[in-house]
């Protein structure tokens, strides 16, 4: 019964480092939240199937039929665990599932040849398969360094694995290269050739210099992608200061208009004033205030290039005919940096706009909401849209129109960087987008700007 309750621990060890190779690449990427969801899921199922392989090599024995059973069969479900709680990343959990898949096949093949070369030693299949999985372990440990530091930096950029079908390719190479060693692994016997190990171990150097090629494709495709992105950026930036100075300059014509008028203004207000007809006199000072008011470009925050986004955008939706409710509160000095929060309501508010644009006038309406409560930054943007909006894997909008679909990947990219959580969703013609990040630091002071 000691030897069932041992081999049991050691393969539900064996398949809980495997889990957790497969959690280090997404490790940077996911809340801390996540990850404690995802190792209680994992710690929860080891204890079950611990259980379990107890239970089947106490009933059955230990043989080649129960153990494969249980290599094979026991990773599965922390497979499942893994897409359902990182979720949104399909492409990529493949991806690394076909690498650990090789790694784990390279470590099993080391321990097999040593095993192999020893096996006079091991007279009953029982000593074979004890002997093999506890050298399976000391390799694990004993290559912990390599193994860390190869699936931590594993993953290539996000947004290789978006396009179709190149994203496809890239993440069931490795998994198809391992699965079709790992068929040849399930039959019933447990000592091989050198053919067959020095097969495996071929099979991992040559997926090795694949990987390294993907990589320095992805480089300079990111290259690429980011000059792109940088033009854009900066296109974005000339418009928008166009836009604002637009403004500007309005609001400098009709102040210089008000000054011209100011000389007539005054003398017919001591006119009024003078007659006795103060009612009319209270008329031109209120209405002459809110001319003056019209001349002030809105204040939503103190940082200079947000506030400029805010107003272009925002009054680019009122002269569209659009109703538009805000409310803003963000402290004196951001904890994100300027330039990335602008991009990030350009692109959303641009893309509500637009949106709006389709509706019928008297279904058109957006709603923005930024709120900063230390050290959170909660951004919703909500409008009316009737047709149907299309989503890809991530649960964010996806277009197919050429020239657009920028926004969606800045939003990514945002959300990468700030590790945030996004959410869009549709329901009853109103469209809601969603964003939660934490800033760089505390910061107690904040300002409140409201408005409807």
């Amino acid at each position: 019964m000691t030897t069932y309750i041992g081999l049991a621990l050691a393969v539900t060890v064996i398949q809980l480092l495997g889990a957790w190779l497969r959690y280090l690449p997404f490790q940077k990427e996911i809340t801390q939240q996540t990850g404690r969801r995802l190792w209680s899921f994992f710690a929860l199922w080891a204890l079950v199937s611990s259980a379990w392989y107890g239970v089947l090599f106490s009933i059955q024995g230990i043989n080649t039929f129960t153990y494969k059973l249980a290599m094979f069969a026991g990773p599965f479900p922390y497979l499942i665990i893994s897409f359902a709680v990182i979720k949104n990343e399909t492409m990529r959990h493949i991806f690394v599932v076909g690498m650990q898949v090789l790694w784990v096949l390279l470590l099993h093949t080391v321990s097999g040849t040593v095993i192999t070369e020893f096996n006079t030693f091991f007279s009953a299949t029982q000593e074979h398969i004890l002997a093999h999985t506890m050298l399976y372990l000391l390799c694990f440990v004993a290559t912990l360094p390599v193994s860390v530091s190869l699936f931590r930096g594993l993953l290539p950029p996000a947004y290789l694995f978006a396009e179709k079908p190149a994203g496809y390719y890239m993440a069931l190479l490795p998994l198809g290269m391992g699965v079709s060693h790992m068929l040849l692994l399930t039959d019933d016997r447990m000592v091989y050739s050198w053919n067959d190990h020095v097969s495996r171990l071929i099979l991992f150097f040559w997926v090795f210099i694949i990987y390294r090629f993907i990589l320095l494709l992805a480089r300079r495709k990111e290259e690429a992608h980011l000059q792109e992105k940088n033009y854009l950026v900066m296109n974005q930036r000339m418009h928008s200061l166009q836009d604002y100075t637009r403004m500007m300059w309005e609001r400098q014509e009709d102040v210089m208009r008000i000054r011209h008028d100011l000389r007539h203004y005054n003398r017919v207000l001591l006119s009024l004033l003078e007659s006795g007809e103060t009612k009319k006199a209270e008329e031109m000072i209120v209405a002459q205030e809110g001319e003056l008011l019209s001349t002030t470009l809105p204040a939503y925050c103190h940082n200079p290039v947000v506030n400029a986004v805010l107003a272009i955008y925002l009054s680019r939706a009122e002269e569209q005919g659009i109703p538009v409710t805000h409310s803003v509160l963000l402290p004196p000095e951001l904890t994100v940096e300027e330039n990335d929060l602008a991009m990030l309501l350009a692109n959303v508010l641009e893309n509500a706009i637009n949106a709006s644009i389709k509706q019928p006038e008297d279904r058109r309406a957006i709603s923005l909401s930024l709120q900063y409560h230390a050290p959170q930054y909660v951004l919703s943007v909500e409008n009316r849209f009737d047709g149907v909006v299309v989503t890809g894997e991530d649960g964010l909008p996806v277009t197919a129109v050429q020239g657009h679909g920028f926004g969606m990947a800045s939003l990514s990219a945002f959300q990468k960087k700030y590790r945030g959580e996004v959410a869009f969703s549709q329901q009853d013609g109103r469209v809601r987008l969603l964003v939660y990040w934490v800033g760089k630091e505390k910061q107690d002071n904040v300002e409140t700007v409201e408005a409807r």
